[in-house]
C-alpha cells in the first residue's frame, strides 16, 4: 500500500510539474517582448517545486497514521497459509487473538480462534516435541 501511496504522489507531482510548465509557457507568451526570463533560473524552480512535491508524498505516505501509514499493517501477521485444492487455510494474529480462516470459492469460515498466549504455548510445546524426536 506505501508503494501505491508513492506512486500516487509522484504522478501527482509529475502533474504538477508539466501544468506548471504549461502555465509558464502561456504566461511566457502573453508577456511583451522586453521581458527578461532565464531559462535556468526557471528549470531551477520547477526541479526545487518538483523535490518538494516528492519529498512531501513520501513523508505524508511514511508517517500519516491510517490507510497509508506503515503502523497500521503490524496488527495482522499472517501467520501460516495451506493449501487444500482450489481452498486455503489461513492461520491469521491479528493482535491478541489467532484465527484460523477457511477461505474457498464461494465462503470463507472461521475455523477456530485462540488467544495469544495459547498459540505460542502451542508452538513452544511443538518446538520442544520436535526436537525431543530429532534427538532420538
Amino acid at each position: 500500500m506505501r508503494q501505491r501511496a508513492l506512486r500516487l504522489f509522484l504522478r501527482a507531482a509529475l502533474t504538477l510539474f508539466f501544468l506548471g510548465h504549461f502555465t509558464a509557457c502561456v504566461a511566457l507568451a502573453a508577456e511583451p517582448p522586453g521581458f527578461d526570463v532565464s531559462l535556468t533560473e526557471y528549470v531551477a524552480k520547477m526541479a526545487i517545486a518538483l523535490v518538494f512535491f516528492i519529498v512531501a508524498g513520501y513523508a505524508l505516505a511514511r508517517y500519516l497514521p491510517g490507510r497509508f501509514g506503515m503502523k497500521a499493517g503490524r496488527k495482522l501477521q499472517l501467520i501460516a497459509a495451506l493449501a487444500l485444492g482450489r481452498d486455503m487455510i489461513y492461520i491469521v494474529r491479528t493482535g491478541p487473538t489467532v484465527v484460523a480462516l477457511f477461505v474457498g470459492k464461494s465462503s470463507s469460515t472461521v475455523i477456530g480462534s485462540w488467544s495469544s498466549e495459547e498459540w505460542d504455548d502451542y508452538e513452544e510445546a511443538v518446538d520442544v516435541a520436535t526436537q525431543q524426536t530429532d534427538g532420538v
